[in-house]
């Protein structure tokens, strides 16, 4: 542990330094303001399609944070060599991971929390601009979902960021990038295209299971789900479907996190580094 803790500052050091960090963290906090001038047509809906905009915008910059700087730290230290003089110093292959995968986490953590203070400072503001008379609640001012949003997006980095871990061993940064990107959309569209005659045979059904198992199902993360889990619960019933709901995807979203991450230091350890 005394060899983790200076590993994950360093990395975190390293990624914050970095120009494209400032350049994700302004623009998501731009195009997050600029999303409340987007809702001419909203119908009413005003609140949630500035949240929604917002989320997704916040998911896609922590996604593009965690894999770039996955490929930065990994794949740049192979190409510069470096790694050998770490590895060199008693700290083992499991500490070099694990120190670089939670110091890419913590940078990219507190990228999306300041982007998401940001959005929920503006729902508040928003919402005591156009709720009439005095407010004697606050917590009736804060949106939950939004906060639970965030949180599912955090869910997502993790597990994208890695999978980009698991690549930066082996592939530079635009083969990392791309791969992820088409992981993320394939997880997004398994919802689409595995239950059609999933039920039919039962080879399809053992094959999309399988697909399930090894695939995670981001979609599940996402803020359509969400709201539709968590509009208008009014009974205890309700209430106790959305708590399963949270504890089912964190969990499921933990467990295949902890599974990625093992097959990277699984990988690591056997990877030959002249």
């Amino acid at each position: 542990m005394n060899l983790l803790v200076p590993l994950v500052f360093s990395s975190f050091r390293e990624i914050v330094r970095q120009p494209f960090y400032y350049i994700i963290l302004l623009s998501g906090c731009f195009i997050i303001l600029i999303s409340f001038a987007f809702t001419f047509f909203a119908f009413g809906e005003e609140a949630r399609m500035i949240r929604d905009m917002a989320i997704s915008t916040i998911t896609i910059g922590g996604l593009l944070t965690g894999c770039l700087a996955s490929s930065i730290l990994i794949a740049g230290e192979f190409e510069r060599q470096t790694v050998l003089a770490v590895l060199c110093k008693p700290v083992s292959r499991v500490y070099f991971i694990l120190g670089k995968y939670l110091g890419i986490l913590a940078a990219t953590c507190m990228l999306v929390l300041s982007q998401g203070i940001v959005l929920e400072a503006a729902l508040i503001i928003r919402s005591c601009s156009t709720i009439p008379g005095n407010i004697t609640n606050f917590s009736d001012l804060i949106d939950f979902v939004c906060i639970l949003g965030i949180c599912f997006s955090l869910l997502q980095i993790l597990i994208l960021t890695a999978i980009s871990l698991v690549l930066s061993l082996y592939l530079n940064t635009v083969s990392n990038l791309t791969i992820c990107l088409f992981f993320f959309i394939l997880c997004n569209t398994f919802s689409y295209i595995l239950p059609i005659h999933c039920h039919s045979y039962m080879l399809v059904s053992i094959a999309a299971t399988m697909c399930y198992m090894v695939f995670p199902d981001i979609q599940t993360l996402n803020m359509p789900v969400i709201n539709e889990f968590t509009i208008g619960p009014s009974s205890f019933w309700q209430w106790s479907n959305v708590i399963r709901y949270i504890v089912y995807v964190s969990l499921h979203s933990t467990i295949y996190c902890a599974a990625v991450v093992w097959l990277a230091i699984f990988l690591f350890k056997r990877k030959e580094i002249a």
